[in-house]
C-alpha cells in the first residue's frame, strides 16, 4: 500500500495535509495559541476549543497524559464525540503505532495512535465546526474524546509485549477509564440537553456505539441519536481480541456479545437497550479503502487488493446495514459511493470530521441535508438504499 493511502488510516487526511498541518499546529497551537486548560465548562470561551484535564486513571497508550477537548455554542443541544484512529489488537500491530515520523521517513506507517497528536485540532472540520451555519449543528456544544488506545475506546489491560527485534515494550489499553473518567466530567458539566448525538467516526463509531446505551441513561429525558460514521470491520477474531487483548469485560459493561460484525451487534443491541424514540443512523463510503485495508490486515490476509476484495468488503457491509434495517426501527442509513476512484476501484473514508461532511452526495441529497433533517427536523429516511438491492460491483 501507498504512502499516500496509509496515512489515511482512520483518519482520512493525506502524507501532504498532514505534514502541512503538523507544521502550522506548531506555529498556531503551540507558539501563538495554546489550547485553553479549563476544569469547569463555565470558564470557557463560546467556539473556542478548549482542553480539559481529567481526574482518574487516564493514559494514552504510550503512557502520555490523556485528556478530552471541549468546545461550548449557544444552544442547549450537545455533540459527544468520540474520535477515531486505528486499532490494535496483537502485539505485531501494537509495535507499528502511527507516528508523524513514520510519513516522513516512508515506510510503515503504522495501525493507532499511541498518543494524542497535538496537531489533531486542526484535522477538525465538518460537523466539529459548530460556528458555520451551513453545518446543521451550528451553535451546539461538543466534548471531542481523542483516541490513542488502539482498542476501539473500551480496553482495561496493561500488556507487555515484545517487538519483531525482541525489545520489550508496554501497550496500555486503556480506553475504558479514560471514557468513563470523561463521562465524569460530561455528567458533572453537562445537565439536561435538549438534542444529544452520541457520535464517531471510524474506530470512534464502534466506540460511540458501545458508550451510548450509558450515556443516553444518564440523559434520560434528552431527545438522543446515536451516529456513527464508517465503523466498518468484520472478523472472526473480534471477540478474542476483546476479551483476550483487551480485557474489556465486554458482557458485563456493554450486555450483549460481541460478534464477527461487531458493529451489526451494537447496532441491533442498542436498539432495545437505549431509550425509547432514540434514532440510530450509520453513514458509509461503499468501497472506503481504509477500512479494506484494516480488515485485511485483521484478517491476516496477504493476496492482492484487487476488485474481488473490494467488494467482497463492500457486500459483507451492505448486509450488515441490512440486518440492521430488518430489526430496529428508528434505524437510518446513508450510504454512498461520493468520490469514487475509478482505477482503484475504491471510495474515501470517513466524512464526519471532513469537508467532505459538506460535499458528500447521493442520490440528490447531500450527508449534511440528511443530518441535519433527521435530527433537526425530525424527517426520518435513509439515503442510497439502490446500494442494498443488489450489491453493486466496484467499477472497472
Amino acid at each position: 500500500m501507498s504512502r499516500m493511502k496509509k496515512i489515511t488510516i482512520f483518519t482520512g487526511v493525506g502524507l501532504l495535509s498532514v505534514v502541512v498541518i503538523a507544521i502550522v499546529a506548531v506555529y498556531a497551537f503551540v507558539i501563538r495559541r495554546p489550547v485553553t486548560i479549563t476544569p469547569v465548562i463555565a470558564e470557557v470561551k463560546p467556539y473556542e476549543w478548549n482542553k480539559v484535564k481529567l481526574g482518574g486513571n487516564v493514559l494514552s497508550s504510550d503512557g502520555s497524559p490523556y485528556f478530552i477537548w471541549n468546545k461550548t455554542g449557544e444552544s442547549d443541544n450537545w455533540i459527544v464525540f468520540f474520535s477515531g484512529g486505528g486499532a490494535s489488537w496483537d502485539a505485531q500491530s501494537a509495535a507499528h503505532p502511527i507516528k508523524l515520523m513514520n510519513f516522513i521517513k516512508g515506510g510503515d506507517t503504522g495501525n493507532y495512535f499511541p498518543d494524542i497528536p497535538f496537531y489533531m485540532l486542526t484535522l477538525l472540520r465538518g460537523m466539529m465546526d459548530t460556528d458555520n451555519p451551513v453545518n446543521p449543528f451550528h451553535g451546539w456544544n461538543v466534548v471531542y474524546l481523542p483516541y490513542s488506545t488502539g482498542d476501539f475506546h473500551i480496553g482495561n489491560r496493561t500488556a507487555e509485549y515484545r517487538k519483531e527485534d525482541g525489545t520489550p515494550f508496554t501497550m496500555r489499553y486503556n480506553g475504558s477509564n479514560n471514557v468513563r473518567s470523561s463521562l465524569d466530567w460530561i455528567y458533572a458539566n453537562v445537565d439536561k440537553p435538549e438534542k444529544l448525538l452520541i457520535a464517531g467516526e471510524s474506530a470512534g463509531g464502534f466506540g460511540s456505539a458501545f458508550w451510548a446505551p450509558e450515556i443516553a441513561a444518564h440523559y434520560k429525558d434528552s431527545e438522543i441519536f446515536q451516529y456513527s460514521d464508517s465503523s466498518f470491520l468484520k472478523s472472526d477474531k473480534w471477540p478474542n481480541v476483546i476479551d483476550q487483548e483487551w480485557h474489556a469485560d465486554f458482557v458485563k459493561n456493554f450486555g450483549y456479545a460481541p460478534e464477527a460484525d461487531i458493529i451489526g451487534a451494537a447496532f441491533r443491541a442498542n436498539g432495545h437497550l437505549m431509550p425509547p424514540g432514540t434514532v440510530l443512523l450509520q453513514s458509509y463510503s461503499v468501497y472506503d479503502e481504509i477500512l479494506i485495508h484494516f480488515q485485511n490486515n485483521i484478517n491476516d490476509y496477504k493476496g492482492p487488493r484487487d476488485r474481488r476484495i473490494i467488494n467482497e468488503w463492500s457486500q459483507e457491509m451492505r448486509q450488515s446495514v441490512s440486518s440492521v434495517a430488518a430489526a430496529v426501527p428508528n434505524y437510518y442509513y446513508y450510504l454512498t459511493d461520493y468520490g469514487l476512484n475509478a482505477a482503484k476501484g475504491t471510495t474515501p473514508h470517513t466524512f464526519a470530521t471532513r469537508e467532505t461532511f459538506y460535499q458528500a452526495e447521493q442520490d440528490g441529497v447531500k450527508l449534511v441535508k440528511w443530518l441535519g433533517d433527521v435530527v433537526n427536523q425530525q424527517n426520518l429516511y435513509s439515503v442510497g438504499s439502490k446500494f442494498l438491492k443488489p450489491p453493486q460491483p466496484a467499477q472497472e
